[in-house]
């Protein structure tokens, strides 16, 4: 059966959670977020260490483990989204978690 077939996949290749955020923030917050991403502030988000960052739509950040946090700015309202990838929904909340700390103090 497909469950079969799935659990087989995730023994060979490790399963994977994916989760977002959307923080509601004033422009101004938010647009000094988005210049501290541009300007290559953040090295760590608590406890996750940069690894690599890649700036093709937004800001995503590589940490280990095949971990990544992608920060992106709406287009259309004063919202900040961010997106988490890790081997479990809590490790990928975690970040999160870690993340809106980080953006939230260093605006403030």
């Amino acid at each position: 059966p497909h469950e079969q077939l799935i659990m087989d996949v995730y023994e060979m290749t490790g399963s994977f959670a994916f989760e977002r955020y959307d923080l509601h923030l004033s422009d101004e917050i938010r647009n000094r977020i988005v210049a501290n991403c541009k300007s290559n502030t953040y090295s760590s988000f608590g406890k996750y260490k940069v690894q690599r960052t890649e700036t093709i739509d937004g800001w995503k950040y590589y940490f280990d483990n095949d971990e990544w946090l992608m920060i992106r700015a709406s287009g259309t309202e004063p919202v900040l989204r961010t997106y988490a990838e890790s081997s479990s929904r809590e490790k990928a909340f975690a970040i999160l978690d870690e993340t809106k700390k980080v953006l939230l103090a260093a605006s403030a």
